[in-house]
């Protein structure tokens, strides 16, 4: 007897357990709203230092943060894993003046560019939440609402840099410009050219797409209010497959120096905007009004050796589709 006595007990205390580990399959779907800043890791703008090209906290210039929007579609398929959708729009920027580093600041290139990003993750809670079980046992009602998770995805995006001479010019869109010689050949096949001194040839690169591919990575929380409502945060740093969201990759062209006709009356305005660096016993001390042209080939305009990312933090809130309570059983 006193064993059937203890069975009834155990199974009247497991069961509860088990079916609240299963809730979430009633209500595997969730709509995401999310909404905070973001951070440019490229070539143009950021700390003192040299550029940061990996979440890059040490480069983070408030002056340049910019706004971002996200709406997404979550689907939980799995106790500890869910499958995840997303639209975000940042607003991306990067300014040498704004950098703490005199040789970016002497450079003086600027831009800002709309991102329009598809992409979808997946999250793995590596701290799960704990729903309250309807029981009449009193140590099942207490419940844990905080979760944790890392996640990886991946996607595609859509950018398109501009830049203005001051704050009273107009945006000009930066691609059709050819700033690093792009359009030397009308057509944007590549043109070779070669240093009369050394022999050296170099090759200018084909103009960029506007399109990019992108991997995120990320960690986020989420703090369930009730049983629909859910507030969270998330940082991620996406990293893209183009050097370009900034206009910017590799060495500066001259097409006055090349004899060559510029493709846009733009061209020469935005391909070099930089002033004589000041320096005294081998160190650099100030920035001169001085504007000197660069001479084809001269670096750097730009690091070539590695690809533009940006940093998402989010603010996020999580609306559970079907989450009525009605719907679901009770013990008592």
């Amino acid at each position: 007897m006193k064993r059937y006595v203890l069975l009834i007990i155990f199974a009247l205390t497991i069961l509860p357990l088990i079916t609240e580990a299963q809730t979430w399959k009633r209500n595997p779907s969730s709509i995401v709203y999310g909404n905070g800043t973001n951070h440019f890791l490229g070539d143009l703008g950021g700390g003192k230092k040299e550029a940061a090209h990996f979440f890059g906290l040490r480069d983070l210039d408030y002056q340049v943060t910019r706004p971002t929007w996200q709406i997404g579609y979550r689907y939980r398929f799995h106790d500890f894993f869910t499958f995840r959708v997303n639209y975000t729009y940042a607003l991306i920027s990067g300014k040498d003046a704004a950098s703490g580093s005199l040789d970016r600041q002497a450079r003086n290139l600027s831009f800002r560019s709309g991102v329009y990003e598809l992409s979808t993750q997946i999250e793995y809670y590596f701290v799960k939440e704990k729903g309250a079980a309807k029981s009449s046992f009193g140590s099942l009602k207490g419940f844990t609402p905080l979760s944790a998770y890392v996640f990886i995805g991946g996607g595609a995006l859509y950018y398109n840099p501009k830049a203005r001479l001051d704050d009273n010019s107009p945006w000009v869109a930066l691609q059709p410009l050819g700033t690093e010689g792009q359009f030397a050949n009308p057509d944007g096949s590549p043109y070779t050219y070669t240093y009369s001194n050394t022999g050296e040839s170099l090759t200018t690169p084909e103009p960029y797409k506007r399109i990019a591919a992108m991997i995120s990575l990320g960690i986020g929380m989420k703090y369930d209010l009730n049983k629909q409502w859910a507030l969270g945060f998330e940082l991620s740093n996406r990293y893209t497959s183009s050097d370009y969201m900034d206009d910017v990759h590799d060495r500066y062209f001259n097409y006055e120096q090349m004899g060559l006709t510029p493709p846009n009356s733009n061209t020469l305005l935005f391909s070099d905007r930089s002033y004589e660096l000041i320096y005294s016993d081998g160190a650099i001390t100030g920035i001169s009004d001085i504007h000197v042209p660069k001479t084809t080939g001269q670096a750097m305009r730009g690091d070539p050796n590695f690809n533009d990312a940006y940093v998402l933090a989010l603010i996020t809130v999580y609306y559970k589709l079907g989450g009525s309570s009605k719907a679901k059983p009770k013990y008592r």
